[in-house]
């Protein structure tokens, strides 16, 4: 009986240690609010209130006041991309911030004709130190006025089939696609100016466009004017919206698969019936032992 005791309470223990371990250890997914080193985005967060959704099916309300960002490295389903068009058709603003991944098939849906080439921007010689960081020097006049004079990019991308006028930031004449991604130029690569980004009128809303998510990364959004041109992005005319950064599209580490299942856990057991529950099997846990 007491090696039985003893064997509980060690699983118990460890059960306990193992939880507050996932609690506090720091996340390291990138582009998450909860991670503070380099990869996260905790600074944008904090500096831009921006809130965060597990599900699509918790957008505001009010989709003229909100600014959706999406950074899509999973696919979206077919009820997710109506919700999104949506949005934008009701009024709102949707980021749409990506490199690699399933950006092109949001556009798709959209019916929108530009696409990410989603092969790498380099430029040898505009660049923050190597050609895989371009230096983006080129703006439309509006955005010039608005004090942004250089941003960073990071391992990036370019935009193809957009109107010039839909343009708001393109590459130097000195950067190319590096198309076999062997780190240098060869005679069939195309080389710039391309576009990076865009800003595009989509029935009510509007459609942002950048060919490079980590922008907003913590050991980013501080470089030159990045933090001026994000604001630039998520605040027309000076007046910035409610931003909502959506998280179901990310590609999660087991570590915060695990911070979300505990969330879960934790505001499910925070309703009063369960609590009532635990108290009385608490209750009944020490009358036996008593």
């Amino acid at each position: 009986m007491k090696v039985s005791s003893a064997l509980l309470a060690v699983v118990v223990l460890t059960l306990i240690f193992s939880l507050i371990s996932i609690w506090l250890y720091p996340s390291v997914q990138g582009f998450t609010a909860s991670n503070t080193i380099w990869n996260g985005i905790r600074t944008f967060s904090s500096e831009f209130n921006a809130g965060t959704i597990e599900s699509l099916n918790n957008l505001p309300t009010l989709p003229e006041e909100t600014i959706l960002v999406v950074i899509p490295y999973l696919d979206y389903s077919n009820e997710e991309l109506t919700r999104i068009k949506q949005l934008v058709d009701d009024g709102g603003t949707l980021a749409l911030l990506d490199d690699y991944g399933y950006g092109n098939s949001i556009l798709t849906y959209l019916g929108v004709r530009t696409r990410f080439t989603n092969v790498p921007l380099l430029d040898p010689l505009f660049n923050y130190k190597n050609q895989s960081m371009p230096r983006i020097v080129e703006f439309a006049p509006e955005v010039k006025e608005s004090g942004i004079d250089v941003i960073v990019l990071n391992h990036a991308t370019t935009l193809t089939d957009i109107e010039p006028a839909e343009m708001i930031a393109w590459s130097s004449t000195a950067s190319f696609l590096d198309i076999n991604e062997n780190g240098s130029w060869d005679e069939y690569e195309p080389k710039g100016p391309f576009p990076v980004a865009a800003e595009l009128r989509l029935g009510q809303g509007r459609l942002i466009l950048l060919s490079d998510p980590s922008i907003m990364i913590n050991a980013m959004v501080g470089r030159d004017d990045n933090y001026g041109f994000i604001e630039y992005l998520t605040g027309p005319k000076g007046k910035q919206g409610e931003i909502q950064i959506d998280n179901s599209h990310l590609s999660n580490t087991p570590l915060d698969i695990s911070k979300m299942r505990l969330i879960g856990a934790r505001e499910m057991l925070s309703s009063p019936y369960a609590l009532l529950g635990i108290t009385a099997l608490i209750f009944i846990v020490a009358s036996r032992y008593i």
